[in-house]
């Protein structure tokens, strides 16, 4: 029973702990979205193009699949994604990626990197929402790094950078506020 309260007053904390330490989403609308929004590329910064040699190109196309489904279920459940006769495009760039352990490539490239290694990860993202006709709607930057994940148990080589894309895909579904979808 005190196992239990220790990990619930610990859920109780984590949330607000994780919204002060740099948890940052910004949305600049100029319009409003006016159907649905289907996920169009997901691309990298040079400056995550510059890591890839030591992340591994297999790493960055996992991270993309991972932010894509993200952005699709946070649509989906907003009501944000489906067919629509003019589609909005959302466009998403990872600017930086940090991993909580090290990646194969890396184990494999780097003599002293080992799977044991932890740090504290995280992942900024900038995002645009165009209309049919290629107009800018919204502009979105988000960036959060966890500041302090312990000693790592429990954590793979993406969980916190997991964690930025899942934050960023709700906030940027819940800016979108009610979904104006289009007719059957």
């Amino acid at each position: 029973m005190r196992t239990l309260v220790c990990v619930l007053a610990l859920y109780c904390l984590t949330s607000p702990a994780l919204a002060q330490n740099g948890d940052a989403f910004q949305a600049d609308f100029q319009s409003e979205a006016s159907g649905s929004i289907e996920i169009g590329r997901i691309g990298f910064s040079d400056l995550v193009r510059a890591k890839a040699d030591s992340l591994g190109e297999v790493e960055l196309a996992r991270l993309a699949r991972y932010l894509h489904d993200d952005l699709s279920r946070a649509l989906i459940d907003a009501d944000w994604h489906g067919v629509a006769t003019r589609e909005t495009v959302l466009s998403v760039t990872i600017t930086d990626v940090v991993p909580n352990r090290p990646t194969m490539n890396q184990i494999q490239v780097m003599d002293t990197a080992h799977y044991s290694e932890h740090a504290n990860g995280g992942a900024s993202l900038e995002a645009v929402l165009r209309d049919a006709n290629g107009e800018l709607i919204a502009s979105f930057t988000y960036a959060w790094f966890n500041p302090d994940s312990g000693d790592g148990a429990g954590y793979g080589v993406w969980t916190d950078t997991r964690l930025a894309f899942h934050a960023f895909s709700t906030a940027l579904a819940e800016s979108l506020g009610a979904a104006p979808m289009p007719g059957s």
